[in-house]
């Protein structure tokens, strides 16, 4: 009978410690824009690495788009548009406009928050 309690009492010790809380969909926007931030205070070494830092900000955030597909052409665009600048085949204003014109679109179709 001891046993048995301190089995269980065991179980429900360690059930208690892998428990998490789901984060709400602002809690994901907000440490996605955290990290963001942390992206853009970091010195510019490449486009694309800044691309890829700011793409891994926004995954944070990604479940709370209803286009997945549609989410993830925008992040891959970012990158693609980076590497472009990072070849010095557009200038970074260039490639800033482009960005927006993906983002427009990612608003017009998902009207969910764009990936910063």
């Amino acid at each position: 009978m001891m046993r048995k309690a301190l089995s269980i009492g065991l179980c429900l010790a360690l059930a208690g410690c892998v428990t998490t809380r789901q984060e709400s969909p602002g809690e994901l926007m907000a440490r996605s824009e955290q990290a963001a931030a942390n992206c853009r205070a970091q010195p510019l070494t490449t486009y694309v690495a800044r691309a890829q830092c700011l793409n891994d900000a926004s995954l944070i955030a990604a479940s709370t788009h209803a286009n997945q597909e549609l989410y993830r052409r925008v992040l891959q665009a970012r990158v693609d548009i980076a590497a472009r600048i990072d070849r010095k085949e557009i200038t970074p204003a260039e490639g800033g406009r482009q960005y927006d014109k993906i983002q427009s679109q990612l608003v017009a179709s998902d009207q969910g928050a764009v990936p910063q």
